[in-house]
């Protein structure tokens, strides 16, 4: 996978390669009011627009890809594997609502994620750059096939170079432990890959991390 760059602009060679994979709850649930007036979804696309703002002045950019999914009952591949394109990444609409708005399947979406992991991984030259795989997997409500979807994350997580972050968006004042539940026994450690958020904000500071704690390096 080339970085693209602009003739004539040296291009920064990598030392690893990490495919970030957003995995984003289009669920009808997604619409429901967040804080600040805003809506959940709304929330996540301003999350992961300044995710990208800030992975853009990173001194270690050019060493990942991102690619993304939404779901609801059906998962789609809203981006493919994309090498860090600033332009081309924030030209993309991250509401994950679009197109979307059923119920919740966590495990299509993962089935669409393991895809696109495993392609990243088994077509990548073997030129001495680690490669490896994060699944950043955002959901607000119940899956309506759990042990599906701990089915499937436990078959991921057992390639050590795929590893699992899982956000629960919450609403302020509700208690959701079930889902929260399954949430931690998909990811592939609850203490450092899983959290609760209630805006976009809390869910960039989230992400960011845990893509800095799998790559085993700082982002900024």
């Amino acid at each position: 996978m080339e970085i693209n760059a602009p003739i004539g602009t040296p291009v920064i060679p990598r030392y690893f390669h990490q495919l970030g994979i957003l995995v984003l709850d289009g669920s009808g649930s997604m619409t429901d009011k967040a804080p600040m007036n805003s809506t959940k979804a709304k929330e996540v696309n301003s999350g992961v627009v300044e995710l990208f703002n800030r992975l853009n002045v990173s001194r270690v950019k050019q060493n990942f890809s991102f690619a993304c999914i939404k779901f609801d009952e059906t998962a789609t591949v809203t981006l493919p594997p994309t090498s860090f394109d600033f332009n081309r990444l924030m030209g993309e609409n991250y509401d994950p609502t679009v197109g979307k708005g059923g119920g919740t399947q966590i495990f299509e979406a993962l089935n669409e994620a393991k895809k696109l992991a495993e392609n990243f991984l088994n077509s990548n030259p073997i030129d001495g750059v680690p490669y490896k795989v994060l699944i950043l997997l955002m959901s607000d409500g119940m899956c309506f096939q759990p042990q599906t979807t701990i089915s499937v994350a436990a078959n991921l997580k057992s390639n050590p170079k795929i590893n699992i972050a899982c956000a629960y968006f919450g609403t302020v004042g509700e208690t959701t432990t079930d889902a929260q539940k399954v949430l931690r026994e998909v990811s592939t450690d609850p203490a450092t890959f899983y959290t609760t958020v209630y805006d976009g904000e809390a869910l960039r500071a989230f992400f960011e991390r845990s893509i800095s704690q799998s790559a085993g390096i700082k982002i900024d």
